[in-house]
């Protein structure tokens, strides 16, 4: 029987040391630990693609021949991650032995891409959503 109370002490001890905190206030009377920490514009982490994005992302550079740069600028992230995207779909698009090809006409900027879509009849948005959104 006194092995029980042993036990039972032991897990009171540990509640009391793990227990958790009530928060406290610091000196300019705002709750610690409970505040957005300050970011400077620009920083933190970058916004991801997923892969309903990677997809027409790689098709839209493929079909359109439209620069990874305007692509990257379309999608709301930088080019280095449109580059690295695209290739991971182009992988397999190779190994399944399926190709994306490209129209008659080249398209160099965003402006040649609002160009075609209004001229195929298709509505142009005032906002683009981007992948941060």
């Amino acid at each position: 029987m006194e092995e029980h109370g042993r036990f039972c002490h032991r897990e009171q001890q540990h509640r009391a040391v793990h227990a958790p905190r009530e928060p406290t206030r610091d000196g300019a009377g705002q709750w610690r630990g409970h505040r957005p920490r300050p970011q400077a514009p620009g920083t933190g982490r970058r916004p991801m693609l997923t892969l309903a994005d990677r997809l027409p992302a790689a098709a839209v550079h493929h079909r359109l021949a439209l620069p990874q740069v305007a692509v990257a600028t379309l999608f709301g992230v930088c080019p280095e991650t449109i580059t690295r995207h695209i290739r991971d779909i182009r992988q397999p698009l190779i190994k399944m032995e399926h190709t994306i090809d490209p129209t008659d006409g080249r398209l160099a900027t965003l402006e040649h891409l609002y160009d075609h879509s209004t001229a195929a009849g298709i509505p142009v948005p005032s906002k683009i959503k981007t992948a941060s959104q």
